[in-house]
């Protein structure tokens, strides 16, 4: 009984993890950009939520995203095979996003409160 409790408290830790910093606690969502799509092709996500971008095609990719203001956020760089951008989306509302070098790649972000 003794080993089964501590098989069963072991197990448990790993599966708990608490974050090294505030900053952490909030978990980032990841859009996988492969076979020249984004999936999720939408997602909602709460304000001050990081959204990452993992490009796992073999071509590069740039991600754009636009608001009812305008532009949101642009990758800086093209991101290639296994490279990531992240951004941090703080106002809520619908992005609209693209890919910079491939116009039929499309997605939407809703970002609520």
């Amino acid at each position: 009984m003794r080993l089964l409790s501590i098989l069963l408290i072991g197990g448990l830790a790993g599966v708990v993890s608490l974050p090294a910093h505030a900053d952490d606690a909030t978990p980032t969502a990841t859009i996988v950009i492969e076979r020249f799509a984004f999936e999720p092709a939408e997602i909602a996500v709460k304000a001050g939520r990081k959204v990452a971008f993992v490009n796992k095609d073999q071509m590069p990719h740039g991600v754009v995203g636009e608001g009812a203001g305008g532009e949101v956020f642009r990758s800086e760089d093209q991101i290639e095979e296994g490279g990531t951008f992240s951004v941090t989306l703080t106002k809520p509302g619908e992005i609209a996003v693209s890919c910079g070098l491939h116009a039929n790649m499309k997605g939407r972000i809703t970002v609520t409160q």
